[in-house]
């Protein structure tokens, strides 16, 4: 069965990239329908609103794990219950922009809840999670150049791959290390310089944990164990290529209080982080370097686990402007400190989520129906192998096998 779904998605994607070969740009008149107000277009002049937009961005997804040591790796077996597929809406979420006073952005976005998550082994039988309803993103943003203020709850623009916005991103799923150390969106204030284009870039910032705690609205604030401050620096070496470098730093003092507010802010108590972003014609190419110190957890500091570092090199290559493959190396090393196992290893199969070493290789193509705006409308294949080394504070060994994606992605 997960074998069909994978070739009709498949030739799902032939035949989009064939049909968006037209002349109409139907993702340019969709995205035109989401915008309410807009007083160029609208030719009026009004000095308070210049623009209010609707948004939504969907991600549906689907995953099969092939784990080494076959059927005895995949969780529920032993029960005569094992499953290696998965499926979900991994992202949905509908929002408001409005631009306001000429200087002003305001933006509210929201993960719906009740929809389809994960299925999750639980006492002898699977189970499928639904999605949570909450604030993901609610900021004021402020454009007074050469300076741009960021209040409210944002995503912490550190870190490479997560620096990328879930819809340009180029592989399926980000990779383990920088899931492991980037922080959620949080609360809080951010200065940066206000022209992307600029020969120096900059970003400070602080923020505190406000994840909502089985409530829609309310967010639930912990100062003591989930503040963190940031610094990034970035220069322009050549057109098209950029450096960065990042430091975050969490004040969590090593404990986090059950039925609270849970652990949102970066993997470890301060993180580095190094990258080197180029585009060179139909070649693109991000290269990384980053590590922890002092290894956090959701609940606090992780027991026996002290520091983690790796790499990350990630080379694309646009074949077409509908076709685009790209290929990801990733290293992860830490005594008992690296998560590994990607987005549904862990949940489909019996290895440990953490172990000393990991190395994975990511081989995947994106079909774009919208190649002027790739991030609008996407169909996305990958395969990535992962193979762990050393074992977890329990003795079991980290994951080591094949992990399958697909994933539809929509921007407006």
């Amino acid at each position: 069965m997960m074998k069909k779904r994978f070739y009709f998605i498949l030739l799902t994607s032939a035949c989009a990239v064939s049909a968006s070969e037209g002349e109409l740009n139907w993702g340019d008149v969709l995205a035109r329908s989401f915008k309410i107000f807009d007083v160029e277009r609208d030719r009026v002049d009004n000095p308070y609103v210049q623009e209010i937009s609707l948004r939504m961005r969907t991600q549906y997804q689907w995953g099969y794990v092939d784990p080494a040591g076959g059927a005895g790796r995949v969780k529920g077996a032993s029960a005569g219950a094992g499953r290696r597929g998965n499926d979900e809406w991994r992202r949905f979420r509908i929002g408001v922009q409005a631009r306001v006073l000429r200087h002003f952005t305001l933006l509210s976005d929201w993960d719906i809840g009740g929809l389809n998550g994960r299925y999750k082994y639980s006492d002898g039988r699977w189970e499928r999670a639904r999605s949570q309803a909450a604030v993901y993103e609610l900021y004021v943003q402020g454009n007074f150049k050469p300076v741009t203020f960021t209040l409210g709850k944002s995503k912490p623009a550190f870190i490479g791959e997560y620096r990328i916005s879930d819809s340009k991103l180029p592989t399926i799923e980000r990779s383990d290390l920088v899931n492991q150390l980037a922080p959620e969106a949080l609360y809080g204030i951010s200065f940066a310089n206000s022209d992307a284009a600029d020969k120096w870039g900059w970003l400070v910032g602080a923020w505190v944990n406000g994840q909502h705690v089985k409530l829609w609205l309310e967010p639930a604030f912990r100062t003591d164990t989930s503040v963190m401050t940031g610094v990034s620096i970035s220069r322009s070496l050549k057109e098209q290529s950029r450096v960065y470098l990042d430091w975050m730093h969490s004040f969590m003092d090593g404990s986090c209080t059950e039925g609270f507010a849970p652990y949102e802010g970066p993997g470890a108590r301060d993180v580095v982080a190094l990258t080197w972003e180029a585009q060179r014609g139909k070649f693109g190419f991000m290269a990384e370097a980053m590590a922890g110190f002092d290894v956090m957890a959701s609940t606090g500091r992780r027991e026996n686990a002290e520091n983690v570092g790796g790499i990350s090199l990630i080379p694309t290559y646009r074949i077409s402007p509908h076709v685009e493959t790209v290929f990801r190396y990733a290293l992860a090393i830490g005594s008992n400190a690296v998560e590994n196992g990607g987005h549904y290893a862990s949940i489909n199969s019996a290895y440990s989520s953490t172990c000393d070493l990991s190395q994975s290789f990511y081989f995947g193509v994106n079909f774009y129906l919208n190649p002027e705006n790739t991030d609008r409308a996407r169909i996305m294949l990958g395969a990535e192998y992962t193979h762990a080394s050393g074992r977890d504070s329990s003795g079991e060994r980290g994951f080591t096998g094949w992990q399958y994606y697909a994933a539809l992605r929509s921007n407006f």
